[in-house]
């Protein structure tokens, strides 16, 4: 819901319009990858680390810019005139600021995470710090998303048809859901220590003793 919702309604992104993300490697990432294929919108992938990028190329990224070694911004200002005017952040912190930066003008960024928060201390990490320029004079937005926050400002008809539409692009296999690793709640600090690792690529899932499935980690 979030990756359709993101690039369709927030973004309203039109084939052959670029879309720059972060977080590429999460599962909403890799979904966004996904659909913009199925939709002929141009990616443009932000990684930390360079053993990632011939995965996301291989999952259909159509561009990966590597920030282990690698500028944001520079790269983006290679992409020619016009720019890329829509991007969507999970990151937040000082890389969230870059991805706005690299926008052409009037561009938008939409955050839906704040990844570069977690266990941090730095003030910085806790922020998106926005040039004041770059709003001012190149009218660039930021504004956040939460899915929970839609579903209460939505119809319920509403609602019924983004889903409806989620539940067709899996059928149809346009969209690929990872399946959670099951884990028995005992094993409950594992789970955590996957949920936490980098590229750990899958969600802990918790299986009860009567095997249904309660929820994921």
């Amino acid at each position: 819901m979030t990756a359709l919702l993101l690039v369709t309604r927030e973004l309203d992104v039109q084939p052959g319009e670029g879309l720059l993300q972060t977080a590429v490697n999460s599962t909403v990432g890799r979904l966004v990858i996904q659909l913009s294929k199925h939709l002929g919108i141009p990616t443009i992938n932000v990684v930390r680390r360079r053993g990632a990028v011939e995965e996301i190329k291989a999952l259909g990224g159509d561009e990966v810019i590597c920030t282990e070694d690698e500028d944001l911004v520079q790269r983006m200002a290679e992409t020619g005139p016009a720019g890329v005017r829509k991007a969507i952040d999970c990151v937040a912190g000082p890389v969230g600021a870059q991805v706005s930066q690299a926008l052409a003008p009037g561009g938008a960024v939409v955050v839906y995470g704040a990844l570069s928060t977690h266990r941090q201390t730095d003030p910085a990490a806790l922020t998106i710090p926005l040039q004041a320029r770059s709003v001012i004079y190149e009218a660039k937005a930021v504004r956040g998303f939460w899915l929970n926050r839609w579903f209460g400002t939505v119809s319920s008809e509403d609602a019924l048809r983004a889903l409806s539409q989620v539940r067709g692009l899996v059928a149809d296999a346009v969209l690929s859901i990872p399946q959670g690793q099951p884990f028995p709640l005992e094993r409950f600090t594992e789970a955590v220590s996957l949920a936490e690792a980098p590229a750990h690529g899958t969600k802990p899932l918790f299986v009860f003793e009567d095997g249904q499935d309660e929820g994921d980690g």
